[in-house]
């Protein structure tokens, strides 16, 4: 089983990566990659945070004509593309369910790392029903259709590898949780 320590070095991958040591965090991705199967010969390697700097904002902020992959639930879940509509609204229910009032200051609460950060709780808490109930009717809804976003916008080996990664990690988990639920019924 995956450890809330997998989740949270994911979802800190994808904030904006302004802290020196997030290079050092690559070869735990790389790791976790390849536990999962994935291949990533050095896709993970950051020899310039300046230039994953540039790449994030590109992809996940602004770009001179629109964001090509803003990584927010509710831009995939609304049928009018916008912020803080249906994801978002789904997002706050099962962090209110779970106890939890998030403080946005920054990002919004349906930001992909937010939400991979939640996971982790729920995995630390022993929380295996509302996870899985999270992962399914909530973030394995949106995030594929983000990562076909974050990958038409030709992103750089480093986010193209975390996306996958994401992808493969939620999806494992959202399996382990079922049949640990399936042993113990």
């Amino acid at each position: 089983m995956f450890k809330p320590e997998d989740l949270r070095a994911v979802a800190e991958a994808f904030l904006y990566p302004e802290d020196p040591s997030f290079p050092g965090m690559t070869s735990y991705l790389a790791a976790l990659a390849r536990q999962l199967g994935l291949k990533v010969e050095g896709d993970f390697m950051v020899s310039d945070l300046e230039d994953l700097k540039v790449e994030y904002t590109r992809l996940f902020i602004t770009s001179p004509h629109r964001t090509p992959a803003p990584p927010y639930a509710s831009v995939y879940l609304s049928s009018d593309r916008r912020l803080k509509g249906e994801g978002y609204d789904q997002a706050l229910a099962f962090y209110r369910e779970a106890g939890y009032q998030p403080v946005e200051e920054g990002e919004l609460a349906d930001h992909v790392a937010y939400e991979l950060s939640f996971m982790a709780l729920l995995l630390e808490e022993g929380r295996r029903d509302l996870l899985k109930r999270f992962l399914e009717e909530h973030f394995l809804k949106w995030y594929p259709r983000f990562l076909t976003a974050l990958k038409q916008a030709q992103p750089r080996p480093f986010y193209r590898a975390l996306g996958d990664l994401v992808l493969s990690l939620t999806n494992r988990l959202r399996e382990e949780v079922a049949h640990e639920k399936e042993r113990f019924s």
